[in-house]
């Protein structure tokens, strides 16, 4: 199926390449299949779109997106959830049909591959619907899209903003090491040849990926961990652009009287490892009687039914520990309750394992919460980094040292914590701004 997929998407690419466009236009296309979808990634890209609008107002901007709803709706979307204002003149949007090739439920196996040839199908359908832009920018990580505007549109600038690699050498260690893991099955770690045939799968998409990246004019990714992965794999210059934050609504939050709780906003997605939190509260309670007042609140967003299941089975965990009366669970909460708890929690929490950038820790930190995340990719090098030459926000890694940063954030003094506070908003503030990312983005294009 695989195999029929290429061949029928090189047949498609031949005839169009034979017929493509000369008309280079003036336009600055956006690559973004799911542009409504609401989360980071979409804040990039309408952020970006304004950035553009008040630097050149007559420059026109094409959104290349699966999304059927009216353009009206998409922007006002981008103003009631985001605060973005958009120029309706000036933006068009051009509908693609083939959306579903690059979901991953089309892609039951093989996803990655899958998803890298769908991409390409994709783009070539973009490219037939539209293709007068002089510079086209991919916002959401679809780096096999990138040689094939290269070939059609030749003296195109291409600008890759990249979230996540699509594969790193992570991904490949884990398979080395037969490390169980969310992309790495016990059924791939318990056999050999399994394993070693996922090396080679994994190292043959690597090769693919670093080539398709060469392809760019400007490597932007949204952290220094994404940052130096990409670096590595194609050994060229890569401009961290730190993501826009919408700290405006959180920065009035009291810094004072707030209450015993640690608050973790995150969808309930496995990698989120909610687990590691209600463990480490549980051990907090345990090793601390003075903490025996404190409670845990999980608030996020859940999908599909999978996500609902998982957090289902937290609740047997939390129930199964003796913490389940101190553990709240606010699955699809409203923004005023995000804003609400936000404003009352002491902690904001964050345990996934080389979580790339970490808006949620940002948010945290604007609203006056200390941060306490584990100690890797974007909130160890980016997010939660001195301020002034002082703390800003703790680090952990297992369990235990999760619930003695716990203990260390409650027994600091009031004068103490509220120092923290300020300083880690403050931070975010000065360095992730919706200004400061148009600045830097603005920049990087040029």
């Amino acid at each position: 199926m695989l195999l029929i997929t290429a061949s029928i998407s090189v047949i498609i690419l031949s005839i169009f390449i034979f017929k493509r466009s000369r008309n280079i236009g003036s336009n600055i296309a956006f690559f973004h299949p799911y542009c409504n979808a609401g989360g980071g990634g979409e804040r990039v890209l309408w952020t970006a779109i304004q950035g553009i609008q008040s630097l050149t107002p007559n420059i026109h901007v094409l959104v290349y997106t699966g999304d059927s709803d009216s353009k009206q709706t998409l922007i006002n979307n981008a103003k009631t959830k985001m605060s973005i204002d958009l120029n309706p003149q000036t933006i068009h949007f051009v509908r693609l049909r083939c959306r579903f090739l690059v979901d991953d439920k089309s892609w039951p196996y093989f996803t990655l591959l899958g998803q890298a040839i769908g991409s390409t199908i994709l783009i070539i359908e973009a490219l037939y619907r539209k293709n007068d832009f002089s510079v086209f920018i991919d916002t959401m990580g679809y780096a096999f899209t990138y040689p094939i505007v290269r070939l059609v549109k030749s003296r195109a600038r291409i600008v890759a903003y990249t979230h996540y690699p699509t594969i790193s050498s992570d991904m490949v260690s884990r398979v080395e090491k037969r490390h169980n893991d969310i992309t790495n099955s016990s059924t791939i770690t318990s056999s050999n040849i399994l394993s070693r045939g996922k090396l080679i799968y994994y190292h043959a998409l690597i090769s693919a990926y670093s080539f398709c990246l060469k392809t760019c004019d400007v490597n932007m990714a949204n952290s220094s961990w994404t940052g130096n992965h990409i670096r590595n794999l194609i050994n060229r210059e890569v401009k961290v652009v730190y993501p826009p934050c919408d700290t405006v609504a959180l920065r009035d939050f009291s810094l004072e009287g707030r209450r015993k709780s640690i608050l973790c906003v995150a969808q309930f997605r496995p990698e989120k490892a909610h687990s590691t939190q209600i463990k480490a509260f549980k051990e907090l309670r345990d090793s601390h009687t003075n903490h025996k007042d404190s409670k845990l609140i999980l608030l996020g967003s859940a999908r599909n039914q999978d996500d609902l299941n998982r957090v289902e089975h937290l609740k047997s965990l939390a129930k199964s520990l003796g913490v389940d009366s101190s553990t709240e669970f606010i699955v699809n909460a409203s923004f005023k309750v995000l804003l609400h708890s936000l404003s009352t929690a002491s902690i904001g929490i964050n345990t996934m394992v080389d979580e790339h950038f970490g808006i949620n820790v940002v948010e945290y930190m604007a609203a006056g919460l200390i941060p306490l995340a584990h100690a890797s990719a974007g909130p160890l090098l980016d997010i939660i980094v001195d301020y002034k030459g002082s703390k800003t926000g703790y680090h952990a890694r297992e369990v235990k040292e999760f619930s003695e940063r716990m203990n260390d954030i409650f027994n600091l003094s009031e004068h103490d914590a509220i120092q923290v506070r300020q300083r880690a908003r403050e931070s975010v503030m000065e360095r992730l701004s919706d200004k400061t990312f148009n600045g830097n983005f603005l920049d990087a294009l040029n």
